[in-house]
């Protein structure tokens, strides 16, 4: 069912008209970072055999078929109960403006969905008590573990934000093979690599969760009076000044006069 509701979402709309068009469609649960890239590009073959990127309702269908679902008079997808396939989108003000977008993508195709910004969002998200849910997550930033242990099953209790286990999959083998990278030295290169497709040789084919786009912090910084942002050509840390980093970035500016 989620590898169906990944085909029924178009990312590039989503990008063009919950993101103003700043954004790219996010293939895998980390960032394009550079320590990142060898290793996504490792498993380009895996990607075309499970493209999550995909936008294409009738291989959704499909799917959904030969799971017994139905449309109904409506056009709606429902059981052999009759019951509908309906949930709502759990998400909050900072990605506001991708929850809608992506329900109404999903009620385009039948599927009965709505959004809401409730004010326990965080503990519905954290107690595993909601049905779906838009959140992005810390992670890895030179090598995959950090992001491949938040699907662990050891990390599913692990309280606050961008730290859990928020899909509460599980998969015993894939436990093995990320308890496996933890143990294996970052200059390794080569059996990390092995390590890391092995893993999503597993978490490819169940989805745990729906990739929609990577975000783009577009921040502005002035340059007229003080030097040292963070950029393109010296990206030493999160420019926003929300960020637990944000002293790190004040002790790197420099008054221009």
């Amino acid at each position: 069912v989620r590898w169906a509701l990944s085909y029924f979402i178009d990312r590039q709309q989503l990008i063009d008209v919950a993101l103003n068009g700043v954004g790219i469609p996010s293939e895998l649960p980390m960032p394009p970072y550079p320590g990142l890239q060898t290793y996504m590009d490792s498993i380009s073959d895996l990607l075309e055999q499970y493209p999550t990127n995909e936008f294409n309702p009738e291989k959704g269908a499909a799917l959904l078929t030969n799971k017994g679902w139905t449309k109904d008079s409506d056009g709606m997808w429902v059981d052999a109960n009759g019951n509908k396939l309906e949930f709502t989108i759990l998400s909050y003000s900072f990605l506001q403006t991708i929850p809608p977008v992506v329900a109404q993508q999903l009620q385009n195709q039948g599927v009965e969905v709505t959004f809401a910004m409730p004010p326990d969002n965080f503990d519905q998200l954290f107690n595993g008590t909601y049905t779906a849910a838009i959140w992005g997550h810390g992670g890895s930033v030179k090598d995959p573990y950090e992001t491949l242990r938040l699907y662990q099953s050891s990390s599913e209790a692990v309280p606050g934000v961008n730290a859990g286990n928020y899909s509460h999959w599980t998969n015993a083998d894939y436990d093995r093979i990320v308890d496996q990278m933890y143990a294996t030295p970052m200059d390794d290169t080569a059996t990390l690599m092995d390590l890391y497709r092995q893993a999503m040789e597993i978490w490819l084919p169940n989805l745990p969760d729906i990739q929609l786009v990577q975000n783009i912090h577009n921040i502005l910084m002035n340059t007229t009076y003080w030097t040292g942002w963070p950029s393109n050509e010296n990206s030493y840390v999160n420019e926003h000044s929300y960020a637990l980093t944000w002293p790190l970035v004040i002790m790197n500016l420099q008054p221009v006069q």
